[in-house]
């Protein structure tokens, strides 16, 4: 099934559906008094508008972890298996059928490390078993603080090779693949200390421990999938065996730190030093 046959079907919550909270023509999307965007992707989709007003848009479009699938099963991480219902959520997916092509491009709201949350996404939406599986050559991802890049990948979408859209996007994010690695490390860590205080200021944590879960499962995920998809390592660094290019693919998502589920439950909101101090023991003489 081609791509937007298959976004088509997503049912939103205007229809009790719970693929998405909107799914139609992004002219009606726009008109809503709900609808909030921040400026660039205003600016951004109001232009794609303007240029294909037949373009329709999915958003907060989820879906379920594939937890059969291989990459999912080397990375073993084992909290994303215990999220119940679909808690991948694609922020904007926007797509359009012109002259006989469907294409679709997947937009991420921007952040520091909003490209690695992207490019993630793209990876699970696009994984063997996916649904999207045969239109991986017909999406594209993009996290951008350019209105203009956004209008100008969406329009080429149509014109160029999805592929080759996708790698010069990516040499804007990162220029190889230890830049990723280093960016991706950040995030988690940056992740891990904000969370407490985060999840101690909530009555209901359940959602948004479920976020935090996910964006440690993209993390890992990208730094697995971008490791294994790269001949060049392949072959100048592991002499062309795709065992040992397996092995350290999962070595580089183990690298990606986390805090636990129980322990994102448990939190009190004070860093992980204090908290320890706090639950250790007093020493006698004889434990000294």
């Amino acid at each position: 099934m081609l791509i937007c046959a298959i976004l088509d079907q997503k049912i939103d919550s205007r229809k009790n559906g719970d693929d998405c909270t909107f799914n139609g023509y992004l002219e009606d999307y726009l008109s809503l008094e709900t609808t909030e965007l921040d400026p660039v992707l205003k600016e951004a989709f109001a232009a794609i508008q303007e240029k294909e007003p037949e373009t329709k848009i999915a958003v907060g479009l989820r879906s379920e972890i594939n937890n059969d699938a291989i990459s999912n099963q080397i990375i073993r991480y084992k909290d994303v298996f215990k999220l119940n219902g679909k808690p991948l959520i694609y922020p904007y997916v926007l797509y359009l059928k012109k002259e006989n092509n469907e294409k679709a491009l997947l937009v991420v709201p921007y952040s520091s490390y909003g490209f690695i949350k992207a490019k993630g996404l793209y990876y699970c939406m696009t994984e063997p078993g996916s649904e999207f599986i045969d239109c991986k050559n017909d999406i594209v991802a993009i996290c951008s603080d350019s209105a203009e890049k956004i209008v100008d990948t969406f329009t080429s979408l149509f014109t160029a090779r999805a592929g080759a859209l996708q790698r010069g996007i990516d040499r804007i994010s990162f220029t190889n693949y230890e830049d990723l690695k280093a960016a991706a490390l950040k995030a988690a860590e940056q992740l891990k200390e904000e969370a407490p205080a985060v999840l101690a200021a909530l009555e209901d944590r359940s959602a948004k421990i479920s976020e935090y879960v996910t964006e440690w499962f993209l993390l890992k995920k990208v730094l697995y999938v971008q490791y294994m998809v790269n001949k060049n390592i392949l072959n100048s660094v592991h002499e062309g065996n795709v065992k040992k290019q397996r092995n350290q693919a999962k070595i580089n998502a183990d690298e990606i730190t986390f805090l636990s589920y129980s322990e994102m439950w448990r939190t009190t909101g004070a860093p992980a030093e204090e908290e320890a101090e706090e639950a250790a023991p007093e020493e006698t003489p004889a434990e000294a």
